[in-house]
């Protein structure tokens, strides 16, 4: 691998912990709220709930995928995702003021100080997504290939309470397929941060999921999920 690809992988997972570490106040009160596991949005985000049913929808080997997928391929795959967080949280801010997404109707028990979170938290998410979009672009471009660009979406909601709903499903999607890409990676650099931001998109998932009344660890394990579930899932919030 020459050394600009090799610095520009590099980069991304630096980026990802440094973007992390900087707001390692906000994040860690979000994690001892904590929560991980999907529940559906009740908004159409279909085969998101697998954590808290006896389904099978996501496949125990989650990276068995074709053989002819290149790190390029699942680059640009993570790469819509990306995309569609980081459009999604910039969005939701342009939607909703702090003060209705602090006063969401959740239909749990939060305290004050979780609610008054809310905003911040939406912000810091949607500020790695960003950061995700940008140093995967950057590297799909180092490595030769042609990133992906921002599609266009609806993403289904209409209260404050729909929107953080919406979060938790595509958030635990975003962990669930990076479980299942990361075993067909081949570049050592890319797994590895691509693990970095599997961590992180985990640490998400959890705040939202608390957000919303949500055991923060039903399961031991994660589930993966392959390519296609993953793009099923999100193809339903993609226009065009």
């Amino acid at each position: 691998m020459p050394d600009n690809t090799q610095d520009a992988v590099g980069e991304l997972g630096e980026t990802t912990r440094k973007q992390l570490t900087s707001r390692r106040g906000f994040l860690a009160g979000s994690a001892a709220v904590g929560a991980v596991g999907l529940t559906g949005a009740g908004m159409g985000v279909v085969g998101a709930d697998d954590h808290n049913d006896d389904s099978d929808g996501g496949s125990g080997d989650g990276g068995n995928m074709e053989d002819e997928t290149t790190d390029i391929d699942i680059l640009n795959y993570a790469l819509t995702l990306e995309h569609l967080e980081a459009t999604f949280y910039a969005k939701g801010l342009e939607d909703f003021s702090d003060d209705e997404l602090m006063h969401a109707d959740l239909g749990c028990e939060i305290s004050d100080h979780q609610r008054a979170k809310i905003p911040e938290q939406v912000r810091v998410v949607g500020e790695h997504e960003a950061v995700h979009v940008d140093q995967i672009t950057k590297v799909i471009k180092q490595l030769g290939g042609e990133p992906v660009e921002q599609a266009e979406y609806d993403f289904g909601y209409e209260t404050p309470a729909q929107f953080l709903k919406v979060a938790k499903a595509l958030e635990n999607t975003g962990v669930a397929a990076y479980a299942g890409a990361a075993p067909s990676i081949e570049n050592k650099e890319i797994l590895t941060a691509a693990v970095s931001i599997h961590s992180v998109e985990a640490r998400h998932a959890a705040s939202f999921n608390a957000l919303n009344g949500v055991s923060p660890y039903p399961d031991a394990f994660d589930e993966a999920k392959t390519m296609e579930e993953v793009k099923e899932i999100a193809g339903q919030f993609i226009v065009q």
